[in-house]
């Protein structure tokens, strides 16, 4: 067998991780949106405080990242951010990115 035979297992797992990618994405962005509503930034402004919390994201695996950013971004405004409430944020994001991303496809 050469070295181009088709392998239909790795395919499958590089698409699935691209699409949680996506709609980890999307859900970061929805989920700034929430946020910079509830800290009082301009409309004109919030996506670009999205933007902010998907780049929160890459500084590691998981959502950790993205919770700190949020809770320091609340406290520095006098705000108060249970942990609670943010992963009530992040299900309802990720239901919405999810739902998006099938539509979409």
């Amino acid at each position: 067998m050469g070295g181009n035979e088709h392998r239909p297992h790795v395919a499958p797992h590089s698409i699935d991780m691209a699409i949680e990618e996506c709609i980890v994405a999307r859900r970061n962005f929805y989920l700034g949106l929430w946020a910079g509503r509830q800290l009082g930034i301009d409309e004109q402004r919030l996506p670009e405080y999205a933007r902010s919390v998907v780049a929160a994201d890459y500084e590691e695996p998981g959502p950790e990242d993205v919770i700190r950013k949020l809770a320091r971004d609340f406290a520095a405004n006098g705000l108060v951010l249970t942990r609670q409430e943010v992963e009530r944020q992040i299900c309802r994001t990720t239901a919405i990115a999810a739902r998006q991303f099938a539509v979409s496809d």
